[in-house]
């Protein structure tokens, strides 16, 4: 049991998926953050 504990830990096989996901959802709230601290609204875009 403890082997198969270690393998999994030592496993990185889905790490670079996982990494790109936190980089995107970091992203996203960058992102909004900078649009609203701008002062924009969605409203501003469509007139």
């Amino acid at each position: 049991m403890s082997k198969t504990i270690k393998n999994f830990i030592r496993d990185e096989a889905g790490v670079t998926p996982v990494e790109y996901a936190l980089i995107a959802a970091i992203l996203v709230v960058v992102m909004t953050f900078a649009v609203s601290a701008a002062g924009y609204s969605l409203a501003d875009f469509l007139d």
